[in-house]
């Protein structure tokens, strides 16, 4: 059986859709699949920070304001252990809150548009490697096999294809979080609650086209829901949160562990590869330019002897480290936290 495409991509969410770009656009025919139907829903805060749009713009896309929610911008509002009166604003800052699942949907489309051949409600089943990459892939029709030069796995933090490459289990940090109608002093923010007494982690809170979505993660499930109910009961002293009707409660999960960026001729990109601030939650930027990254490793090694994995790691280092040094955020205690949001108020005051 011969190469039918040059490139295999397994998920069609935001790093899989950056990478499928690209590669179609670099003239590399590009099958890009996915097992929801198009326009699946992503369990999501939904923000996007001013750097993806830089990215954005490798891509050669503007971000259109019909993808977002109302309001469209959040200002950040960090809320340290000792409560909301030693908090605030980042001043002259501001996040943009997406709708996600329009938001994927537009990526997809352009990566249709760009010349990748999409084929939605399509599982991966088996997966081999050796001069090239051999893949089984269950549709309605049955299975069919296909032959790759490149698999590209983006396919979140649950990935399949991560499961065909190594044995260990990724770590993942279960994320819990409830679409409220409610009354509270909220203004257009995303606020971080960084206090142990609550969550491990952080809790987070933002308005969303006429709900308030309350969310906190941890890496066990059970101390997940735990925390949510703590950080409920906290927002009602110290923003007057007062629940009214209980409209969506939905679990997601970010990668944890160790970065893992593949092996031979299968690159990983995005949660699949483990790449998420520990700290924030961050994870379409880096989404986003893992996929970039991939697709022009990909297409560095059809000129070159060095392996596309090789490419790859050294274009994605940076980011590993940033990442590396996020990690160790959420052991630090409630002194720290403490002095980390007086520090950055101090440091974004000062524009």
């Amino acid at each position: 059986m011969s190469i039918e495409y040059d490139v295999l991509i397994v998920g069609a969410g935001p790093a899989g859709s950056a990478a499928a770009i690209k590669c179609a656009e670099a003239g590399l025919s590009t099958l890009f699949i996915d097992r929801a139907a198009l326009g699946r829903h992503k369990p999501c805060a939904g923000i996007l920070t001013n750097v993806a749009t830089y990215v954005l713009d490798e891509l050669g896309l503007r971000l259109p304001s019909s993808l977002l929610s109302e309001p469209g911008e959040l200002g950040i509002f960090y809320v340290p252990p000792s409560g909301r009166v030693n908090g605030g604003e980042l001043k002259n800052y501001h996040v943009f809150n997406l709708e996600r699942d329009l938001f994927d949907r537009w990526l997809v489309e352009k990566a249709v548009e760009a010349g990748a051949h999409l084929q939605t409600e399509t599982t991966l089943v088996a997966l081999n490697q050796g001069d090239c990459v051999e893949a089984a892939l269950e549709t309605a029709d049955g299975i069919r096999k296909v032959k790759v030069g490149y698999l590209i796995g983006a396919d979140g933090a649950l990935s399949t294809v991560r499961r065909y490459l190594e044995s260990r289990h990724q770590p993942l940090l279960t994320v819990i979080q409830e679409y409220w109608e409610a009354e509270g002093e909220f203004g257009d923010y995303f606020y971080t609650i960084l206090n142990t007494k609550i969550t491990p982690t952080y809790g987070y809170l933002l308005k969303k086209r006429g709900s308030l979505i309350v969310g906190t993660g941890s890496i066990k499930p059970k101390q997940a829901i735990e925390s949510l109910g703590s950080l409920k009961d906290w927002l009602s002293k110290e923003f007057s949160f007062r629940p009214l009707v209980l409209k969506k409660r939905e679990v997601g999960f970010l990668p944890y562990g160790d970065c893992y960026l593949g092996c031979g001729r299968i690159l990983l990109i995005g949660d699949a590869a483990g790449l998420c601030n520990r700290f924030s939650g961050e994870g379409i930027r880096f989404a986003l330019e893992s996929g970039i990254a991939a697709a022009e490793s990909v297409k560095k090694a059809e000129h070159s002897d060095a392996a596309a994995l090789e490419f790859y790691k050294q274009q994605m280092q940076p980011l590993l480290d940033f990442v590396k040094e996020t990690t160790h955020l959420h052991s630090r205690d409630d002194v720290w936290r403490e002095e980390f949001v007086l520090a950055e108020l101090k440091r974004y005051n000062l524009w």
